[in-house]
Formats: C-alpha cells, sequence, structure tokens
C-alpha cells in the first residue's frame, strides 16, 4: 500500500518540478552577427534586431532608431536537452518557412547565445545573439 501511495507522489512531484523550470533562453536577446553557409554576416550598425523569448512563445523585432519597433516574426518554440526547435506563425514578410519547424542547437555562455542549424532551403547558420533582457 504504501508503494503504491509513493508512485503517484513522485510522479506529482516531477510533473510539479519540470513545469517550474524556466527556459534557459527566456528573456530578450539581440543579433550579434552570423554565418551563413559559412560566410560571415555582422550585426547592421544601422538597426537592431531582438526576439523576446517568454513561456514557449517568440516575437522578432527590428528596431531602427527612435521609430516604433517592427514585429517581422513570431511564433512557438521547444527545447529539448540542447536542441531548440523553432516553428514561426507569422512573418511580415513573405516566408517559406512560416508553419515549419527549424531544428537547431545552441548553447549559452554567460550571456551569449549561439544556434548552429540548416535552414529548410539548405543554407547552414550559425547565429550569435547576446542578452539585453
Amino acid at each position: 500500500m504504501k508503494n503504491l501511495l509513493t508512485v503517484p507522489s513522485f510522479l506529482f512531484c516531477l510533473i510539479f518540478i519540470s513545469s517550474c523550470t524556466t527556459s534557459p533562453i527566456k528573456g530578450t536577446w539581440q543579433y550579434d552577427g552570423g554565418l551563413y553557409n559559412g560566410r560571415e554576416q555582422k550585426a547592421s550598425p544601422d538597426f537592431q534586431m531582438q526576439r523576446t523569448y517568454t513561456g514557449n512563445t517568440f516575437e522578432a523585432f527590428m528596431i531602427e532608431g527612435s521609430v516604433q519597433p517592427e514585429l517581422y516574426s513570431s511564433g512557438i518554440y521547444e527545447i529539448k536537452g540542447d536542441t531548440l526547435l523553432i516553428t514561426s506563425k507569422f512573418s511580415s514578410r513573405p516566408s517559406q518557412n512560416t508553419d515549419v519547424m527549424i531544428t537547431y542547437k545552441f548553447a549559452i555562455d554567460k550571456d551569449k547565445l549561439t544556434i548552429n542549424g540548416v535552414l529548410p532551403n539548405g543554407m547552414i547558420v550559425e547565429e550569435y545573439w547576446k542578452r539585453v533582457k
């Protein structure tokens, strides 16, 4: 009888603890350059691109001077170990990646996020993002 009560208690605790863990990428990140098919691309000095991750959703904004930030992408994400699964649900520009799950490997070193993956068009990407919030 004791064993029967222990198993549900353990499962409840496990579910409760896992629901309380926060995403390691939760917060706001600013694009800081990357590699695209091996070619370096620096962050633009004229505008900033930021992604904000909350819960299981994200929003991406372009910020240019004192102009109102422009939402250019949003969607959902999921983390499984060192894998980041991103599905864009909205894009302000025509995109073949809307409603397509893209798989990235990710690593965080202090306030730097690095994501690596292959886009559906075959482009190999490695992007660098720095935490701003």
